[in-house]
């Protein structure tokens, strides 16, 4: 294999120097377009693609030869029946075990299971074997496992190749073994796996089989991810969302987009994709400010007014572009028309505007493809969002209590996100759990734009953006990683941080006709505060740091946009103030909450771009020193970044801590000054190596070529497996198993679910129940996270979850009418599952088994056995 691929890029040497021979010698060529620089030191301007695309096909090729740690097959996870009570009978001899197995997934290449027994009670010859039959019956995979090496609850793979066309045909999965094979595997004695059944298989002379109460085994089924597969999931989620994500981009940028316009006739000459990312950052600020105050005069917002918002919004928009692109009644310049004397081009499309719109669309295409295996958002804060934005869609408002979902007589959390959710909620209608899971994904791929628009604000160069872009879109951990918190408020916090901090600088540091930007800041401001207060504080530093550097220039601009700030977002403000204990909490310290994540720096190449940004640092300070103007942005991105780590380092250096803010929420916002930095930095290197002798140039991009090939590679591999399984709390079997409690079980009922202790003194639900109340309004043993701003309900909470997790046997009556004394009617175990276990349930008297179908259950609770 190796030689082959040393033939082929000795060829493709062979064949790129002739062409680049043939272009020099061709007769018919004029010398205007000669592949050679006239002079050593010019650009290269002809023929610069031959270098960059020997360098991308030198990085496929080593890809494709080795390509360890940019890319491997990608394996997830189908079927995931974990639950185990039972052993099997050992199967040997004319025994065997079968377990039928209908995948969701093309691809299936491997199933997990755990064996029971032990291995050295056989002898040195002994097997047990595991085999993989398709439905006609043909063999696909065989496994002999000598038994003298296996161990109890050791786990065994049965590894074959990606069954290309697997999705819904039935497999089985035969278990047999030697003789003297000592060794069997767990099962569980409900059925919890609808995609299959157990049977035991006996020879024809076998007079009596051996009984087992198992109805399933205990596996997990894998699949390798294939293109048939990325084109079903793709088409799927299209279909599911499609007018959801639609209406999303029409109604997100909306706000921000009429203020551009409305704005000075220089805003409208902008780079055409940054004033795309500012009006989208802006469109978000706007919506939360305008929900603020709509809800402050008593407006109540519905789907009807807010399409007729929307379409008249554009309506207007188009009136204003049109309007003032042709002058009529404004003496300004048609936008257009060439201005000499400034400094924003008017030419609107370039080629890094394609580069950008390739990015976003694949960034948006792998991050479907993230959640392709997701019904809901992962972790804790997803039913928070999915109860927040159930409120606001049922008030249409901005809400002083959670009435009629929680006992919460007032409404502390920030809600720039949820006006987001809630308006298309109300305008299309879509599953609350499906518009929480590809929302948070469209706002995740629009970072990267929001990261380009802050590029280009700062430097006013599309490459020093696009170079930033492109990081966060693949490469870069966060924030797509924010997927597997559900940090749907964080993350669109840091979709206006790059904009608010690229108008931050041009207000403080650009000329005169950039000082009219205030009151864009101040919109920006006010927004992220209403979004997400902590990513707020940490772009204070910033601002005052702008500030600092820029000798007070323009302090009083800064000044008015941080009172305009303060005006449109106080009503959230005196709301803190009065439902709050401000010095009580800012006072408040978690153990433990504030420890630097050092396991950030040990996933994907986080590492690798640190020690990248160190180095980069310092071949900065030289030009730096030289006073080169240019080097003041990225050294004062650095800045920021110290001062934060001061800030928060807290009893290290013997500054006091709180709770409002800790190492975790900054470091996981550090993306947003890293990207911009390397886009600035790799910007300038490329001025730089333009005015070297064209060997260095062409050297440049090969180097690029093979170098944004490689890391291209990775970052798709990066974002397609880049949710954490553990934090997935509800499986799809959930969406059913809610959808029948919702329609079946009387709206009193109050509901109990697995729990387990989150942060803190805080109970969280460690299932899909933690979804039981935003979906369907009944009262639960284990509602979401906001519960605890009641004190006296956040009390009971807490008693029941620690009593009901410390309770040894659920089997026992005396177990349900401990329920029924808590005014339990009936238990939900999700999925994934937790204290509550489905089997022991069902040996309880005083429970009755309602619904049971692909690991999920609902239970009703009787106060006389059946």
């Amino acid at each position: 294999m190796s030689g082959f691929f040393y033939d082929a890029f000795r060829l493709l040497v062979i064949w790129l120097v002739g062409q680049a021979l043939k272009m020099n010698m061709d007769p018919l060529a004029e010398t205007a377009v000669s592949p050679l620089p006239s002079s050593p030191f010019a650009p290269i301007r002809r023929w610069w693609w031959l270098p960059l695309l020997f360098g991308c096909l030198t990085a496929l090729i080593w890809v494709w030869a080795d390509g360890r740690g940019v890319w491997r097959p990608i394996t997830a996870v189908d079927a995931s029946q974990t639950r185990a009570n039972t052993a099997l009978p050992i199967p040997r001899g004319t025994l065997r075990l079968e377990q039928t197995i209908t995948p969701n997934r093309d691809g299936l290449a491997e199933i997990e299971l755990i064996l029971s027994g032990n291995g050295s009670d056989g002898g040195s010859g002994d097997d047990l074997v595991l085999q993989l039959f398709d439905a006609a019956g043909g063999l696909i995979a065989e496994k002999r496992l000598p038994t003298a090496a296996l161990t109890h609850n050791q786990t065994a793979l049965l590894s074959f190749p990606p069954q290309p066309h697997s999705a819904g045909q039935t497999y089985t999965l035969q278990i047999s073994g030697s003789a003297g094979n000592p060794m069997s595997v767990w099962g569980y004695d409900l059925d919890v796996y609808a995609g299959g059944a157990l049977r035991l298989q006996s020879g024809p002379l076998d007079t009596q089989s051996p009984a087992t109460t198992a109805q399933d085994l205990r596996l997990i089924t894998r699949y390798q991810l294939i293109w048939r597969d990325v084109w079903q999931t793709l088409s799927t989620a299209l279909a599911q969302a499609g007018f959801l994500l639609a209406a999303a981009l029409l109604f997100l940028p909306l706000p921000g987009a009429l203020l551009l316009l409305a704005g000075p006739a220089a805003w409208r000459r902008w780079d055409a994709l940054a004033w795309v990312g500012t009006a989208v950052a802006l469109g978000a600020a706007g919506w939360a400010i305008l929900w603020q105050w709509a809800s402050l005069v008593g407006g109540r917002f519905s789907g009807g007014l807010l399409w007729g918002l929307v379409i008249g919004g554009w309506a207007l928009a188009v009136f204003l572009w049109r309007f003032r692109v042709s002058g009529f009644g404004w003496r300004q310049r048609p936008f257009l028309t060439p201005n000499p004397q400034s400094p924003i081009p008017n030419r609107r499309f370039h080629k890094e505007h394609a580069a950008l719109l390739v990015l976003l669309l694949v960034g948006f295409v792998v991050r479907l493809l993230a959640v392709r295996d997701l019904a809901f958002l992962p972790w804790v804060d997803a039913s928070r969002h999915g109860l927040i934005t159930a409120v606001m869609a049922h008030k249409g408002t901005i809400p002083d209590n959670y009435a009629p979902f929680l006992p919460v007589e007032h409404f502390p959390y920030h809600f720039g996100f949820h006006t987001l959710s809630a308006s298309l909620s109300l305008m299309t209608g879509t599953p609350l759990a499906s518009l929480l899971l590809y929302l948070s994904q469209l706002l995740n791929a629009l970072v990267p734009l929001a990261i380009y628009a802050a590029g280009w604000l700062i430097t006013r160069r599309r490459r020093a953006g696009l170079a930033a872009a492109f990081l966060v879109a693949l490469p870069f951990f966060f924030p797509a990683y924010y997927l597997s918190w559900g940090r749907m408020t964080q993350l669109t916090a840091v979709l206006l941080m790059p904009v608010l901090l690229g108008l931050t600088w041009q207000l403080a540091r650009g000329g005169r006709e950039w000082r009219r930007v205030w009151w864009l800041v101040g919109v920006l401001a006010a927004g992220m505060f209403l979004v997400h207060f902590r990513v707020f504080l940490f772009y204070l530093p910033l601002a005052f740091l702008v500030w600092l550097i820029s000798w007070g220039r323009n302090g009083r601009w800064l000044a008015a946009a941080a009172a305009l700030g303060v005006f449109l977002a106080g009503p959230h403000m005196l709301n803190l103030l009065r439902v709050t204990e401000p010095v009580a909490t800012v006072q408040r310290n978690i153990e433990n909450y504030n420890t630097f994540p050092v396991d950030y720096l040990n996933v994907a190449w986080e590492r690798p771009f640190l020690y990248v940004a160190g180095g980069v640092f310092v071949l900065l300070l030289v030009p730096a020193l030289r006073r080169r103007r240019w080097t003041t942005a990225p050294l004062a991105l650095v800045g920021w970044v110290a001062v934060l780590f001061i800030l928060l380092s807290g009893e290290r250096l013997g500054l006091p801590e709180t709770s409002l803010v800790n190492m975790n929420s900054m470091y996981i916002t550090i993306f947003i000054p890293l990207s911009l930095f390397l886009g600035i930095a790799t910007d300038q290197g490329w001025r730089w190596l333009r005015r070297r002798h064209w060997i260095l140039q062409a050297m440049g991009w090969f180097v690029t070529g093979a170098g944004v090939t490689a890391v291209f590679i990775f970052g798709i591999h990066q974002q397609i497996v880049v949710l954490n399984s553990q934090t997935v709390l509800a499986y799809p079997a959930d969406t059913a198993g809610l959808a029948w409690l919702d329609e079946n079980v009387p709206p009193d009922a109050k509901i109990a679910a697995s729990s387990w202790l989150w942060l803190g003194a805080t109970w969280a639900g460690s299932d899909g129940g933690a979804w039981i109340l935003p979906l369907t309004g009944r009262e639960t043993t284990i509602p979401p996270i906001d519960h605890i701003y009641n004190r006296d309900y956040f009390q009971e909470i807490q008693e029941f979850n620690r009593a009901a997790t410390d309770t040894p046997d659920w089997s026992d009556p005396a177990a349900a009418d401990w329920l029924l004394a808590q005014g339990v009617t009936h238990i939900y175990v999700g999925a994934r599952g937790g204290f509550f276990d489905p089997a022991t349930l069902a040996r309880n008297p005083q429970i009755r088994l309602l619904y049971g179908y692909d690991g999920v259950f609902v239970f009703a609770v009787l106060d006389q056995p059946t």
